[in-house]
């Protein structure tokens, strides 16, 4: 028990694989004793290949045999693994293989041990599917966010390791700049847009709706479609753009153009004295009268 040897995988069975040892010894390695993942299509990845297995358990002079890959594949990660705590550092740049994918995130062998690249740490756009961006296999570049070896977590991030789109935003999208962006996703408090790769805008729902009041912004926008945008602010630090339709007003805002048109208006033509004002009108309806009646006579 416990002894490496190789073996060749068989053929697929219930509960996992036919494998036979030394050309004639036939053993069963289930498939949670595989590899450190799972496969998709386990009978696709290793049937045929030839590989090394650990003998767990070993019975009636060989006729029950149990070997396991990923014991095997274990001790050699644990001497790796206290190798690379000495070497690892969080903010450190690694290189590694896509070994898992999962919905909220991707699994990266460095060589020893499996970090999670998070489904928000891939890109600087908003991930939906993870397959589209990674694939089982690939090589990637990473930088190490966070290192927990008492958890045996190490969280690392796909997107620090590209140029941030935000350092050139800065810049371009300023305070009541219009923009034409995309609508990315709709919440129940506004309208996510997309202005440019990586850069989203929030309108809050209050924004919406052209004056009306509506309950959610799916009753006057839809995904995917394009509209014109104002900037009305920007945090830097947090990443965040504020946007209004180009074309909104707030009621404020009204309010503030009519005191002003009515303040000019007011300067441009001052008002006479209510008495100067009746006195003019009641002279004017005279003479009219008078001249009526000189026309009569």
């Amino acid at each position: 028990i416990n002894i490496p040897v190789e073996g060749m995988v068989k053929e697929e069975i219930k509960g996992g694989f036919d494998i036979t040892l030394g050309g004639s010894v036939r053993a069963f390695c289930p498939y949670s004793q595989m590899g450190m993942h799972r496969v998709d299509d386990a009978g696709a990845e290793y049937t045929g290949r030839r590989m090394t297995f650990l003998i767990t358990r070993f019975e009636e002079n060989g006729r029950n045999v149990v070997v396991s890959a990923r014991a095997l594949i274990e001790q050699e990660r644990e001497r790796q693994r206290e190798a690379l705590q000495e070497s690892l550092a969080e903010g450190a740049i690694v290189q590694g293989t896509i070994s898992s994918i999962r919905d909220f995130g991707a699994f990266v062998d460095i060589g020893g041990v499996d970090g999670l690249i998070p489904i928000s740490e891939i890109g600087w756009s908003r991930v939906e599917d993870i397959k589209e961006h990674l694939t089982f296999g690939q090589e990637v570049t990473a930088v190490i966010k966070k290192l927990d070896w008492k958890a045996n977590r190490i969280t690392l991030s796909l997107k620090e390791t590209l140029p941030n789109p935000w350092d050139a935003a800065r810049e371009r999208f300023s305070e009541g700049s219009i923009h034409t962006g995309t609508v990315a996703r709709l919440a129940a408090f506004g309208a996510f847009v997309t202005l440019e790769p990586g850069i989203d805008g929030l309108i809050h729902i209050s924004k919406l709706g052209a004056g009306r009041r509506i309950n959610h912004p799916r009753e006057v926008l839809e995904v995917g479609q394009e509209v014109e945008v104002r900037v009305e602010g920007v945090d830097n630090d947090a990443c965040k753009i504020s946007l209004a339709p180009s074309d909104y007003v707030s009621s404020e805002s009204t309010e503030t153009v009519e005191k002003d048109e009515y303040k000019k208006f007011m300067a441009a033509k001052p008002v006479k004295k209510q008495e100067d004002a009746v006195g003019s009108l009641g002279a004017l309806l005279q003479s009219k009268l008078a001249a009526k009646k000189a026309g009569n006579q």
